[in-house]
């Protein structure tokens, strides 16, 4: 799997206490909250974030914070772009030919969670004709959409379905990667993978958030959604297998 190394460092110094070599650093975040546009973006970036972190796949490291005593929450993750100018946006085809085992793992995620938004621009490489380092993030209209009042009804449609593909019922936009994708071979490890986090992991995460946007009855919906799709991950793109559009040779999914 590919090493993400995050630029965000701005200032470092040294500090001569202890017998290790310690360094003070000073690091640069981005900080979300829920708006009327979002109501659930606290909830979608925690979640999809914490999942996104055990699977292993590099997306920044996060934290719930608050602006002041007063604020409900906001979600905060490190900055890497390096100085004002972001890396480049991926070329699709490219970074699924180039990182093809990573880049199936970030769709079959973006299935688990239902990220209805992963386009170009919320994909990150180091080099755009020839990436080694890929990096995601922006997970707020995943999981409960970004409708008000709109979450749990999100949930009940998408449960059996894809949801990346840009359809009517998912709507959105159709995933970057999935008509990129031309082998199987890399699927079975990903559903693996998934199917391996704890349902008491996914519980503990969606509790997180409770009271910053979501319900405890929306979150233990939350669960439900998300820990039936990771065991029902192979059924689930197998009754989509059209959607592979580069896939032309299917034996594990026939």
């Amino acid at each position: 799997m590919s090493r993400a190394w995050y630029p965000f460092l701005s200032r470092a110094s040294r500090s001569d206490t202890g017998i290790n070599q310690v360094w003070n650093l000073t690091t640069r975040l981005v900080a979300k909250e829920n708006t009327e546009d979002s109501p659930y973006l606290i909830p979608n970036e925690w979640i999809c974030g914490n999942l996104a972190t055990f699977l292993r796949l590099p997306v920044p490291p996060c934290a719930l914070m608050r602006r002041n005593t007063r604020s409900k929450g906001m979600f905060a993750s490190l900055d890497f772009s390096p100085g004002d100018t972001p890396p480049p946006d991926l070329q699709p085809d490219i970074c699924a030919q180039r990182l093809p085992r990573l880049s199936t793992g970030v769709l079959l995620f973006d299935i688990l969670i239902a990220n209805s938004d992963r386009h170009s621009g919320n994909l990150r490489v180091d080099r755009a004709s020839a990436p080694t380092e890929l990096r995601i993030f922006d997970h707020d209209r995943a999981l409960f959409g970004s409708f008000a009042r709109n979450g749990e009804q999100r949930l009940n449609q998408l449960r059996q379905r894809l949801g990346v593909s840009g359809g009517t019922m998912t709507g959105g936009n159709r995933h970057c990667l999935l008509d990129h994708i031309t082998t199987e071979s890399h699927l079975d490890h990903w559903i693996g993978r998934i199917g391996e986090i704890p349902e008491s992991f996914i519980r503990d995460v969606c509790n997180e958030v409770v009271g910053l946007g979501i319900t405890q009855p929306l979150a233990d919906r939350a669960v439900e959604f998300l820990n039936y799709r990771r065991l029902h991950l192979a059924e689930i793109i197998h009754d989509n297998r059209d959607e592979f559009r580069s896939i032309r040779d299917w034996r594990l999914f026939t």
